[in-house]
């Protein structure tokens, strides 16, 4: 794993799984095997099961020791999908370092980022160290390197789920996986589930000994607890998260914020044979995901897209009927291509804006002071939710579904698929307008105040627990 440039940040996934130019010398034999696999990602869940199996092996024969001296550093490592230009992971790492400090005033952290990108826009993300790995091949880095942590948190959302990636799920549920039959703390701090194929079903059951899981959803509790892993209720990190007061840009008065993003393209699979015949040919494709990774891609889902771009260039030319500027931020950078192409279909200039560009905090003020907010990102929910602001949900899979159903707010979630669905959500929001936004708003204030009050409650666990352990 290598820290990348700003500028490539859609290679995060496979320089984490394969560097270029790390310290030491990689276990050559497991990285060859992947690097010559016809299935790389099963290879890459397969080696993280052997290095759990070996050292649950030694903790069996050798015990490990159980506590440190408490004038020690408690040092943490933070496991996910930071600095990668992703908005909802980074506002999960921040609100995670800061709980963290809060937890434990009184005593030294050291915090470590596993970052899969160079974009750390925020105080807090840069206060914390960068894991600098001494393999180039992830497995054997996190292996290598979790004797150096008490503590493991998996900081990300989207991990028991195959709808991005096995490979960055095998990185997230393994990393944990590692920690806790290595005798560390090791936690899944806040997590959701989806649908996994069954190599990633059986991998995330295999490795969830020692683990402790905390959902952010009661879906994914259940979908949890229905493969037998024992789960609690938590909430996501991001809650509480706000916008510096002076990072706001220059926008109209009245105006909506859409965040878009390209549905159809997931998961992406490693293709090892495919990167190289494009470099031999010094050819690109748009749907490589960095050196070695491509996006799934056909007819049916470019014509599902195209439907999907037209609908939300719909919902963009009736808000600005309803007096409110359309205004397009990617949450993640990789939706900036989907932005600027729905945005070119309208008759008129919206800005959109992308981390990078503009600040983490930038891109957040702009959805706190939003009039609307329409959104297939999962934390634009969030932050909308958080702050107020109403919102309607255009689902890609269950993440917003359940968030907005566990929350008596079923009706302001649409699937992307429906037919119809900009129509749908520009009903939503002409029957949203006059006194009944007054008390969606004061039921926004009391989902986040309970989402709040549970994050706080996780916080209290993990220190409990690290206590009795550190």
């Amino acid at each position: 794993m290598t820290v990348i440039n700003e500028a490539d940040a859609p290679r995060k996934l496979d320089q984490g799984l394969v560097g270029a130019n790390s310290g030491a010398a990689p276990k050559i034999g497991r990285q060859r095997r992947f690097l010559s696999a016809t299935d790389p990602d099963s290879v890459l869940l397969d080696d993280f099961q052997a290095l759990i199996e070996e050292a649950r092996q030694r903790g069996r024969a050798s015990p490990f020791a159980r506590s440190r001296a408490h004038d020690a550093p408690l040092r943490v490592l933070l496991l996910g999908y930071t600095g990668a230009g992703n908005t909802g992971a980074d506002l999960r790492t921040i609100e995670t370092i800061r709980q963290l400090h809060a937890l434990f005033p009184d005593r030294r952290l050291d915090l470590t980022v596993f970052a899969l990108g160079a974009l750390l826009d925020h105080p807090d993300l840069r206060s914390a160290h960068l894991f600098v790995p001494r393999s180039d091949y992830l497995p054997d880095a996190l292996a290598q390197a979790v004797d150096e942590y008490d503590v493991v948190l998996n900081v990300e959302g989207s991990t028991y789920t195959s709808k991005f990636s096995d490979a960055l799920a095998a990185l997230l549920v393994g990393g944990v996986g590692l920690a806790a039959a290595n005798g560390r703390i090791a936690c899944a701090y806040g997590i959701d589930a989806g649908t996994m194929t069954e190599r990633l079903t059986r991998f995330a059951t295999q490795t969830a000994e020692g683990v402790d899981i905390v959902c952010r959803s009661a879906g994914a509790g259940d979908k949890l607890r229905s493969l037998g892993l024992s789960v609690e209720q938590g909430a996501d990190a991001a809650w509480n998260f706000r916008a510096a007061p002076g990072a706001r840009l220059a926008l109209p008065p009245r105006y909506a914020v859409l965040c878009p993003n390209n549905p159809f393209w997931w998961p992406v699979q490693t293709n090892v044979n495919r990167a190289i015949e494009l470099d031999i040919a010094g050819a690109q494709s748009a749907l490589r995901y960095g050196p070695l990774s491509f996006h799934t891609w056909d007819d049916l889902r470019a014509a599902r897209f195209t439907a999907y771009k037209r609908g939300f260039a719909t919902i963009a030319e009736g808000l600005k009927r309803r007096g409110y500027a359309p205004v397009f931020v990617a949450m993640e950078r990789l939706d900036k291509s989907a932005c600027d192409e729905i945005a070119a279909l309208l008759p008129f200039d919206a800005p959109v804006l992308m981390r990078g560009q503009h600040t983490l905090d930038a891109l957040v003020g702009t959805l706190e002071d939003a009039q609307w907010i329409v959104t297939t990102r999962y934390h634009a929910s969030v932050m909308a939710i958080a702050n107020r602001v109403p919102v309607v949900g255009v689902s890609m899979d269950s993440r917003i579904d359940q968030l907005f159903a566990e929350n008596g707010l079923s009706d302001w979630a649409i699937s992307c698929e429906a037919r119809g669905f900009e129509q749908s959500v520009l009903e939503r929001i002409d029957a949203g307008i006059g006194p009944k936004l007054d008390a969606l708003r004061e039921r926004y204030a009391a989902i986040a105040g309970g989402e709040s009050r549970a994050f706080a409650r996780m916080g209290e666990r993990l220190k409990r627990r690290i206590e009795a352990r550190c």
